[in-house]
């Protein structure tokens, strides 16, 4: 989990930079166009759009970074991508019908476009890739095509600088495009691999709960204002199990203990096997009216059905106060005071923390 938000984190910095960028490369080309005129609208429209868009998709953002980062990375690769169709075509066809040499006024965006198909490239889903592959091909062929056509163009600085940009970039992009789709999806796997290991260190291999570490990664998911309430769950005589019937039938007690839990509080909840036969119950923002009865509720859920083989298995119970999360040591202290008096005074009960336990031991093992 943490290393989803770290990643979560990298990509939205990434888009945020990504639009800034964009809009300050179209806003300088805007300002260029205007304190150096050609006479040409599209060189105010196409940059013009691209600022105002770049503008919108950054308020967007802001709204929810999270839920609406992939969304903004479509429109703004399509964006870049789109745009630099029409200015393409307006001075294609110009050219063509003999209004202008195409070298002299096409303006130098062969860069710009090779960076938009880029950024289409690596940050749009995989889905995609073929439309961006589609719209470079889409731009660069007619340019290639109209140079090749006309030998006083190409044999120029300009024109061989457009054929070196855009013919070696174009083979490029048609041998790269399927080692790269190979690429993305071993970096998937390696990636789901990584999360599935990640949450496997999670959880306790016998009752698939949480374990300790577990516990505190997900303690680190909560809000700053939640409270939080613990309970340990003993096993009484849990050692008499293992001696009588062996320690394959205790693990099959743990594992219907661990299964009895999770259908017991349907409010915001975690459950950890807190060590051998031993489990912790985290609440979050439970109600006070609530506190009296919670434990009862789940010693009497745990014990009420026979197990099998071994028959009746209770279990002792300690409550904690409510307390904000940061507290949650002093919490689990509570606990194990409240569990101590529980199973010094018979067992098969709960007990809730207060203040006549602070100066009682913790149990003994």
């Amino acid at each position: 989990m943490k290393n989803q938000n770290v990643q979560n984190d990298i990509k939205i910095s990434t888009i945020y930079r990504m639009l800034i960028a964009f809009c300050l490369s179209s806003f300088l080309f805007l300002v260029f166009f205007a304190v150096f005129p050609r006479g040409h609208i599209i060189d105010v429209l196409v940059p013009g759009f691209n600022v105002a868009s770049m503008l919108i998709l950054l308020a967007y953002l802001h709204q929810n970074p999270l839920k609406h980062a992939n969304l903004v990375i479509k429109l703004c690769a399509f964006v870049g991508l789109f745009s630099l169709v029409p200015a393409t075509y307006y001075f294609l066809i110009m050219a063509w019908l003999g209004k202008w040499r195409f070298i002299d006024e096409f303006p130098p965006i062969t860069g710009v476009m090779i960076s938009a198909v880029a950024i289409g490239m690596i940050m749009l889903p995989k889905a995609y890739k073929n439309t961006v592959a589609l719209v470079w091909l889409i731009i660069s062929l007619p340019i290639l095509h109209y140079l090749v056509l006309h030998p006083n163009e190409l044999h120029s600085q300009r024109g061989y600088e457009i054929l070196s940009l855009l013919g070696p970039a174009s083979l490029l992009l048609c041998s790269i495009l399927p080692y790269q789709r190979r690429i993305l999806r071993h970096l998937d796997s390696v990636a789901s691999l990584l999360r599935r290991t990640e949450e496997e260190a999670g959880r306790d291999f016998l009752t698939d709960l949480y374990n300790r570490r577990g516990l505190q990664n997900w303690m680190g998911q909560l809000n700053q204002d939640d409270k939080i309430c613990v309970l340990l769950i003993d096993i009484d005589y849990f050692k008499n199990i293992n001696d009588r019937y062996g320690h394959g039938t205790g693990d099959h007690v743990l594992v219907e203990v661990a299964s009895r839990l999770r259908s017991i509080y349907f409010e915001k909840h975690i459950i950890t096997r807190w060590g051998g036969e031993e489990f912790a119950v985290v609440l979050v923002n439970p109600k006070t009216s609530t506190l009296p009865y919670i434990g009862t509720m789940f010693q009497n859920s745990l014990g009420a059905l026979p197990y099998k083989t071994v028959g009746k298995v209770t279990v002792s119970v300690g409550v904690s106060n409510i307390a904000a999360h940061e507290h949650f040591f002093a919490l689990v202290e509570q606990a194990d005071k409240a569990l101590y008096s529980a199973k010094n005074n018979g067992r098969d009960q709960s007990v809730i923390y207060n203040d006549s336990l602070s100066q009682q031991r913790s149990p003994v093992s």
